[in-house]
């Protein structure tokens, strides 16, 4: 890390220090409610670590993609492989060893949209319209269940209200992308019946293009829209109807050549001595240039020659009902989705006649949770509950040969076609007790028990080898959590926690790995669990009248039995075969320090600064990683970057009587990491992830009813690529380029 990254981080809070301490007659800093714990409560007073952003922050920052608040998040980090629904998490170095392409595959991250868990569809939903959002840092299994092993995203809409209101926001920056937005709120029946309703439309051209002759790059659209029903009949019912609809497609994976083949690609390429020549003369086929070079002196070129598309359709609707009982509380949440994502067209992304894939996954999610919790201000607090769920997929995949396949087969033949269902059937009973034992010491107490049913229906062919097979597996799990809280004073506490999480088993839909020299068979297995335990403590502080918020915890987390897939490469009667399977290593250590500071060294002059140190490594493991066992004790795991900050200055000016003016500075800083497992054994380019920082500028004027902002991210147009990925196998895995972007955005707000 360089001194001036670090002298630009902490000289704006030496800033924000200096201020505060001769500030004089706050205000102070607002409290943040947060719902982390399934009611309202002040961020202060949670034991938890959490990074919550209000519905002005969001705006403030601008935030689109879960990307943007992740990177604001200590010791958070993210990946993708070429698509806006297709992120892949990672907190404390706990991340996702998995390839996301298969139809069930748990995740380490849980992600809530009002109390409904959306994971299994999207990992990404829009943002608009957004009271806040928290981003958990620990298992969350009491109140979050399954797949929140490392942490949890709890994003909260805003609700009718009894009022008309709303905003309309247009955006336009470069690439030529437009934004819109509309929302409005219409009170139907005054105190009884209100709806809310919003639109969001974002197209672009993108920043990377196909040179080849049928055009395209990464091109997208995407339609939101989502409406909000509130019936109030009296005062102690509260029944709330939202319906979601979701339509994202680009024109390709998001990524350029890097030059370097991924072990499939040699794999695949070894073979072919007409395309692909061995330039240095070592036994290694180099490969395709295509006319547009390779990362980084090429940062938005393709040639690819079959059209690709990429994309996401969801639908959902939840139903939530709160009924108030004297000092109970009950609530009742439903909810469905179902989705469908796709991925066709060009797959070795080269102007050669390859491969094509067809990929379609269809998922569908419905649970039914309900709790009871009480509401009075006694020395006691409980809320208990139970969920059951039912999660369905269908996973249909098929890679097509084209004239230049390199295995001499005709074009349009299907080397794999596979068709398999999974489904998974939870039961979970869960609760916690907070006890006030005196004024200042507080302790909780909570855990979830769950048992879940996997079963698959496997229909796959990989070459001239098919499987078809049916299993079926039950799982238990029970997650304690113990917590204590201490006031030091009103406004210091003290706390410490002790939590377990755990990540869902799997079935291995790729039924059958194949020897060559034997011709044996090992049919479809189970992969076990994922376990973590967490050892927190922390303390949280509101200082210099409330112009200074300290919130910093220590951690030590204990992570058992990780899930990691392998890819087999074989040849069956001279087609390629390839298998996917999961198998489970044995554990990795997480540990490390979050300070995350906010300053309001006079009113109108607001300072954030948010850093994470981690040391996360296996402490004993062996993964199958490009045809061997690979012993990995002592190496750092995936997505795990040292150091994350993020800081942030925004301040505010009178320009007249009735217009504001205010200035913005924003600043992100990721260490260098390992993007994916197979970078576990490589440390040249692009497994490795450099280390990054850029700034974003926001300045513009505000009026009562209406902003304009201009803006520009990337400031100084940093050329970083945050992760890799296997895509183009014809001319080397593919990385995501940064680049600059700016523009300028103009909302109107009535009546909020």
């Amino acid at each position: 890390m360089s001194r001036g990254l670090l002298s630009t981080g902490f000289g704006i809070l030496l800033l924000g220090f200096s201020s505060a301490i001769v500030a004089q007659d706050s205000v102070g800093i607002e409290e943040v409610v947060v719902t982390a714990q399934r009611r309202e409560q002040n961020l202060q007073d949670v034991p938890i670590s959490v990074s919550a952003f209000s519905a002005d922050a969001v705006e403030a920052n601008m935030f689109q993609d879960v990307t943007d608040y992740v990177v604001r998040t200590p010791n958070a980090s993210w990946t993708s492989v070429g698509s806006r629904s297709r992120r892949e998490l990672s907190i404390r170095g706990a991340s996702n060893l998995l390839n996301v392409n298969r139809t069930m595959r748990p995740s380490t991250v849980a992600f809530y949209l009002d109390d409904f868990s959306i994971v299994g569809s999207s990992g990404n939903p829009p943002v608009m319209d957004v009271e806040r959002i928290e981003v958990l840092r620990g298992p969350q299994a009491t109140y979050f269940g399954r797949n929140a092993l490392a942490g949890g995203v709890n994003m909260t809409s805003k609700k009718p209200h009894n009022e008309l209101a709303g905003s309309v926001m247009a955006d336009y920056s470069r690439f030529d992308t437009i934004d819109v937005e509309g929302i409005v709120n219409l009170p139907i029946v005054k105190d009884v019946l209100a709806m809310r309703g919003n639109i969001k439309y974002s197209e672009s051209d993108g920043n990377i293009k196909n040179i080849n002759p049928i055009g395209g790059g990464n091109d997208s659209k995407y339609e939101y829209a989502r409406a909000i029903i509130r019936f109030t009949p009296t005062e102690d019912l509260t029944v709330d109807i939202t319906g979601t609809l979701v339509s994202e497609v680009a024109g390709m994976r998001e990524g350029v050549p890097t030059g370097v083949f991924s072990n499939f690609g040699n794999f695949l390429y070894q073979r072919d001595s007409i395309r692909f020549a061995d330039a240095n003369n070592d036994g290694i086929r180099e490969p395709l240039h295509d006319g547009v070079g390779f990362y980084p002196e090429n940062r938005n070129r393709v040639n690819f020659d079959h059209p690709q598309y990429v994309g996401t359709n969801y639908r959902m609707i939840t139903g939530r009902v709160d009924y108030e009982l004297g000092n109970l509380l009950f609530t009742s949440i439903s909810g469905y989705i179902d989705s469908d994502f796709y991925l066709n067209g060009d797959v070795d992304g080269s102007s050669i006649d390859a491969w094509n894939e067809f990929r379609n996954i269809e998922r569908d999610s419905f649970s039914q949770e309900i709790r009871i919790q009480n509401t009075d201000d006694g020395r006691f607090q409980w809320n208990i509950g139970g969920l059951y769920a039912e999660d369905n997929g269908n996973f249909r995949s098929q890679t097509f040969t084209g004239v230049d396949n390199g295995f001499g087969a005709p074009k349009g033949i299907a080397v794999s076609d596979g068709n398999d269902f999974e489904g998974t059937e939870t039961w979970a009973v869960f609760g916690q007790f907070d006890a006030d034992f005196t004024e200042r010491l507080s302790v909780s107490l909570g855990g979830r028990y769950s048992e879940e049913t996997l079963d698959a229906d496997v229909n796959y062919l990989a070459a001239t080898f098919r499987q078809i097979a049916t299993v079926k597996q039950k799982f238990t799990n029970f997650s304690p959590r113990f917590a204590a809280n201490y006031g030091i004073t009103d406004n210091i506490n003290l706390y410490g926690t002790i939590s377990k999480g755990f990540k869902s088993a799997g079935i291995n839909t790729d039924a059958a790995i194949i020897s060559l020299e034997t011709g044996s068979e090992e049919l479809t297995r189970f992969f076990e669990p994922e376990t973590m335990w967490n050892y927190e403590i922390g303390v949280k502080a509101d200082l210099f009248d409330n112009r200074l918020r300290v919130n910093a915890a220590a951690f030590y987390m204990k992570w058992t039995d990780m899930q990691a897939d392998f890819l087999q490469f074989v040849v069956i009667d001279g087609a390629l075969a390839g298998f996917d399977i999961v198998s489970n290593a044995e554990s990795a250590i997480s540990k490390g320090v979050e300070v995350s500071l906010t300053a309001l060294p006079v009113d109108n002059f607001m300072v954030n600064l948010d850093v994470g140190y981690l040391s996360s490594k296996f402490d004993e493991a062996v993964i199958f990683i490009e045809g061997e066992n690979r012993v990995l004790d002592g190496v750092r795991t995936p997505l795990a970057p040292e150091w994350t900050m993020s800081a942030d200055a925004e301040y505010m000016f009178n320009i007249s009587p009735i217009y504001d003016g205010f200035a913005r500075l924003e600043w992100t800083y990721r260490d260098g990491t390992k993007t994916n497992v197979a970078g576990l054994i490589h440390d040249s380019f692009p497994y490795y992830s450099p280390s990054y920082d850029f700034f974003n500028l926001r300045a513009g004027i505000r009026h009562k009813n209406f902003t304009i902002t201009g803006y520009a991210e990337n400031l100084f147009d940093s050329n970083y690529y945050p992760n890799a990925y296997i895509k183009a196998w014809a001319s080397g895995m593919s990385v995501e380029p940064s680049f600059r972007t700016y523009g300028i955005r103009v909302k109107y707000t009535y009546g909020e």
